[in-house]
């Protein structure tokens, strides 16, 4: 499958509609050759040309091995370069199942680079103005055909073909395609020799522009508006600061956007204390990146470390995915709050490098929030409405440091094997750190012979869902569904219900779990167990698994998250951070209630990763409901 111009594609029609409204506007000086982000250039005051790109238009620098590697793949995939080299070259996302970016050259989108999932390689489409230059120039493959028009998929014979430099048909390489009647598009070579067109519309005007300007000059010309960016975000910060009280740290990840956050909170407050979470699955460079900073700077260095926190999680939870982000939780959100709630104590106003171009999620998150996982802490965005080449800009402007790694060919920093990842980004990891995938591709492949899942389920990627969306089962040639192996099962029965926990050499905790249904009402031992209001709760302990037993009326919910949280407690500490009264202790690795200060306010169980992502789906779930 390749990009298209259908937007919904790879995304979803509503998170589509979403970014299409909260889209960036980029516009084009064709007297300077430099991007605009307002219409009219600070050097030469000339209107600019607005550049069409699809929304959200989060366009970025093509940069160092990302800017190398896209000048030999064009050559590489048309035989030639038919486009000018300029030092500013625009990357724009697209839809599609994997990586997929807009090319941009003196304000034209000249072709797609995306990375093909079936042929495991990086591939170049031209498309637009990268037709027309290849038709203009007689460059590369192409066809002058003697049609009136082309239609998506007709396949263009021989006998129509007026001029033509045509690949092997072995070959799988792009075509460009030109009518007389002023019609362009592309197509690809078929089994027979014809032309399949792929896409076609009325032929681009442009013109390539003489000069080559630097980033620098982008700067210049842009520096009025970045000027304004700049001192909304500072009065956004201190206004925030004013209302509140509380003390401004910034949540710092040691990419750009965070980069840019503390600037900006250094020029509203001065010197401010920095907040890293090392997750144990940061690249070492950014762990580097980040110390380097703090000392630079002279800023606090607070860490935040959750040590090997996934890697025994992932016992019990399984491989993380995009609809199943445990890791976030276990890894991030919770060290983060301890690291805050024992260095700070207290309210903060945490200061994040969040976008709203980022995602439909960030696109609809207010500018100043709550996080449900972070206690005692406002979370403010003031880039909040920047896009990316609105930061780039003022990092060229500022003259900051960036993480080495942006200049390497990553686009996202952050956990290396974040199910969020594509499988190009794969492909740049492998180069870089190969023995870092190898151990994880390792764990994969242990785990679906375990479940029995099929070879595509590591090769396609398909780990990174628990349910794939459509584009992805489609390019994996069919049903790929393919729950989680859980721990723990839910099933109604008349007159109550069962907890079982599936855990070989489960030992018995009745202090804990006793302890764990203290939080829901009164626990009183009965002849065959004990009882929690009018329910009775017998345990029985099998040689691979635990089976709670209730017969009455009780919060299945509740009880089911007391049992998971007895037995498989991943040692997180979320309960002991969010309880209001302090009656929940983490001591040698058991949780411990304290009945004399316990409220029975419920907020330990909605705070606890193994409550919100095994126990809450179970009972959601069909399965349940038929059991």
């Amino acid at each position: 499958m390749l990009p298209t111009d259908r937007l919904k594609h790879g995304l979803g029609a509503r998170a589509h509609r979403i970014l299409a409204r909260v889209g960036a506007r980029i516009f084009w000086c064709d007297n300077c050759n430099v991007p605009l982000l307002t219409r009219f250039c600070g050097l030469c005051k000339h209107e600019g040309r607005p550049v069409k790109v699809t929304p959200p238009a989060d366009a970025r620098p093509a940069l160092g091995v990302d800017y190398v590697h896209l000048w030999e793949l064009i050559r590489s995939e048309l035989g030639s370069i038919p486009y000018p080299r300029r030092r500013i070259v625009l990357l724009n996302k697209i839809p599609y199942p994997d990586v997929a970016e807009e090319v941009v050259v003196d304000g034209y989108v000249v072709g797609h680079r995306y990375y093909d999932v079936m042929e495991k390689r990086w591939r170049f489409k031209p498309i637009y103005v990268g037709v027309s230059a290849l038709i203009k120039e007689g460059m590369g493959y192409y066809a002058i055909v003697d049609l009136p028009t082309l239609v998506r998929n007709y396949e263009i014979h021989r006998d129509k073909i007026i001029e033509a430099n045509l690949p092997s048909r072995r070959e799988r390489r792009f075509i460009a395609l030109a009518t007389r009647s002023g019609v362009e598009g592309v197509g690809v070579l078929t089994e027979r020799g014809w032309i399949r067109v792929l896409k076609s519309w009325k032929a681009k005007r442009y013109q390539w522009n003489g000069s080559n300007p630097t980033w620098l000059d982008a700067v210049k010309a842009n520096e009025s508006r970045l000027s304004l960016l700049e001192q909304e975000a500072v009065d956004f910060l201190r206004g925030v600061a004013s209302k509140t009280g509380f003390k401004p740290i910034v949540s710092f990840s040691g990419g750009k956007d965070s980069l840019v956050a503390y600037r900006l909170a250094e020029k509203a407050f001065g010197k401010v204390p920095i907040l890293f979470n090392d997750t144990g699955l940061e690249l070492p460079e950014t762990v580097e990146y980040v110390k380097s900073f703090a000392k630079r700077v002279g800023a606090e260095l607070i860490l935040a470390d959750a040590g090997k926190a996934f890697w025994s999680s992932l016992n019990v939870m399984g491989p993380p995915a995009r609809d199943y982000r445990w890791c976030c939780k276990v890894c991030k959100l919770v060290p983060t709050a301890r690291a805050i709630k024992e260095r700070l104590g207290g309210e903060v106003l945490s200061i994040v490098g969040q976008r709203r171009y980022e995602s439909a999620a960030r696109a609809l998150s207010p500018r100043v929030y709550r996080n449900k996982w972070i206690p005692m802490t406002l979370v403010a965005a003031p880039i909040q409405d920047w896009s990316a080449l609105d930061v780039w800009l003022f990092i060229f402007k500022e003259k900051l440091t960036v993480n080495n790694l942006y200049f390497k060919g990553f686009d996202r920093l952050g956990c290396w094997l974040c199910p969020a990842i594509e499988l190009g980004e794969i492909d740049r990891l492998k180069k870089v750190k190969p023995e870092l995938w190898r151990s994880w591709e390792k764990v994969l492949n242990e785990y679906a012979k375990a479940c029995g899942y099929g070879d595509d389920w590591v090769k396609l990627g398909l780990w990174r869902w628990v349910n794939p969306p459509g584009d992805i089962i489609r390019l994996a040639g069919g049903e790929t569904r393919a729950e989680r192996v859980r721990p723990i099962a839910v099933k109604t029965k008349e007159g109550g219900f069962t907890v079982e926990i599936r855990k070989p050499n489960a030992s018995t905790d009745l202090t804990t779990l006793i302890g764990l249904l203290s939080t829901i009402g009164k626990v009183e031992y009965s002849s065959s167990g004990f009882a929690l209001g009018k329910a009775l709760i017998e345990v029985r302990q099998g040689h691979d698994r635990l089976v709670v037993e209730i017969e009455g009326e009780a919060d299945v919910w509740k009880i089911a998250s007391s049992v998971a949280r007895a037995l498989l407690c991943l040692n997180c500490g979320s309960c002991v951070l969010w309880c209001p009264t302090g009656a929940v202790k983490l001591e040698e690795g058991r949780l411990k209630v304290d009945a004399s200060k316990c409220t029975r306010c419920g907020v330990c169980h909605n705070v606890c990763p193994l409550s919100e992502y095994l126990v809450r789906p179970l009972l959601n779930s069909k399965q349940l409901q038929e059991a």
